[in-house]
């Protein structure tokens, strides 16, 4: 009698302990900004024409991290005005983090706004080799970032809401308005007082506004919208890239003048999406992660390829040049394209020069963040796979959902199986089989159905 006694006051304590627990939980969270300028010379990247060191700086280049933290699970986000993430730079990154403070890499979001006005990883002329003085650097202020927005951490309260922005971006590769017009945004505030800690938020389109021959240094349109909503709001502002794999801006004029345009723009939108949030004190965090192994796109041989790109030469020739074929000649130019690099990288394969590995490693992450989900792609997915998702995410779980590209790796453009055959430019550099992006939807699918209505994986 005495144990049953003892072992119920036992359970009740314990109970009750846990009651105690989940009532106090309070969720806090700190962001940082930190720049990624390199105090050193070195390259640029996002053209396969610019060569040269940067000269200068038009605008400041940042790495910005969040940290949230509801008592049980923590999330780190990490966004930066770069071209492209290397899983290298990733691994690395988020290594540090957990050795400092615990935090699972799986917890770890290492993403970038793919500006082409950035700093390159990679050493130029030398595809896919990285250039590790660079790499260095960037780990270390991506990981102090989050090191310090970890160490900042107060009592919050968050929330989501999805904006909308029409008319800023066309699809380049179907050259219609197939695009994701959503502005998600996702804002952190101090629990007393509201001022601002952190916006997330998510926008689709490519930043090419400034050209290869830019050599200053720029955060192009999303360093400018993040400008936009920290000097209204205040806080750390994070732009994360949709799957702007085949989506572009509408711009025209000069250049610089167009990136504070449209930042301002979409900064916009931000700024009035977030006066509808009404954030939580309480929001479940939760994060997944899965590595697949995607097998290397057919390269035909020379042979082929040659012929390929012979008989469509000849298709163009023999239609007329006028304004009814314009749209037909169009066509047969991007199959072209497609048929020219195979020819390139086929010759390379034959002689050595060029040499593609046989699969490519590729994250696909989920995280959790209260009623929004992330899925991070790490690479250039055509915007189709993202629209289905979304879809997708609110039947299954009734929570919002955004696309972050370009995140945790780089395994180049995810095109869909219908642009794997018409062609354009993204399709002839694509270094994964068209069947890749089917596969990383699904991965993310499987990764939100482990999302329990708790929020455990």
């Amino acid at each position: 009698m005495y144990r049953r006694v003892l072992t119920s006051v036992l359970l009740l304590v314990v109970c009750c302990h846990w009651c105690t627990n989940d009532a106090q939980a309070e969720l806090r969270a700190g962001a940082v900004r930190k720049s990624i300028v390199p105090p050193f010379p070195t390259k640029m990247g996002g053209f396969f024409d610019r060569l040269d060191n940067f000269k200068g700086v038009h605008d400041e280049v940042y790495a910005r991290a969040l940290v949230l933290d509801d008592g049980n699970s923590q999330i780190v986000v990490i966004g930066s005005d770069l071209t492209a993430v290397s899983s290298e730079i990733a691994a690395k990154t988020r290594e540090k983090i957990s050795q400092e403070t615990g935090i699972p890499p799986k917890n770890i979001l290492v993403s970038c706004t793919h500006n082409h006005s950035a700093p390159s990883i990679y050493t130029p002329g030398r595809l896919g080799e990285l250039d590790q003085k660079l790499v260095e650097f960037f780990v270390d202020q991506f990981s102090q970032a989050a090191i310090d927005a970890y160490n900042n951490r107060v009592p919050a309260r968050a929330g989501f809401y999805a904006g909308e922005l029409k008319g800023a971006t066309r699809n380049r590769q179907q050259r219609n308005d197939l695009v994701d017009t959503q502005v998600g945004v996702f804002r952190v505030e101090e629990r007393e007082g509201r001022k601002t800690i952190a916006t997330l938020f998510n926008f689709t389109g490519h930043p090419v506004i400034v050209g290869s021959k830019n050599l200053l240094l720029s955060g192009e349109y999303p360093g400018a919208a993040q400008r936009a909503v920290e000097n209204m709001l205040g806080g750390v502002a994070i732009f994360t890239q949709g799957a702007a794999g085949d989506v572009t801006v509408h711009r025209s004029g000069d250049p610089f003048m167009e990136i504070e345009r449209l930042g301002r723009t979409v900064a916009g939108e931000v700024i009035k999406a977030s006066g509808f949030i009404r954030g939580d004190e309480q929001i479940d965090l939760a994060a997944g992660s899965t590595t697949l192994n995607l097998a290397r796109r057919k390269i035909p041989p020379v042979e082929e390829s040659q012929k390929a790109l012979e008989a469509a030469q000849a298709e163009l020739e023999a239609l007329e040049d006028n304004a009814a074929n314009k749209e037909i000649r169009e066509q047969i130019r991007n199959r072209m394209r497609l048929y020219g690099m195979n020819l390139r990288m086929a010759k390379g394969i034959k002689e050595g020069t060029y040499k593609l590995p046989e699969t490519f490693d590729a994250e696909v992450q989920v995280l959790q963040l209260g009623d929004l989900v992330i899925v991070s792609i790490p690479g250039e997915i055509f915007v189709e796979y993202a629209l289905e998702l979304r879809q997708r995410v609110r039947q299954l779980l009734g929570k919002s959902m955004f696309l972050a590209g370009y995140a945790n790796g780089y395994v180049g453009y995810i095109v869909t199986p219908r642009a794997a055959v018409t062609g354009g430019y993204e399709a002839s550099v694509a270094r994964v089989r068209p069947d890749a992006g089917r596969q990383m939807t699904e991965a993310a699918m499987e990764l939100v159905a482990g999302l329990n209505r708790s929020g455990t994986p």
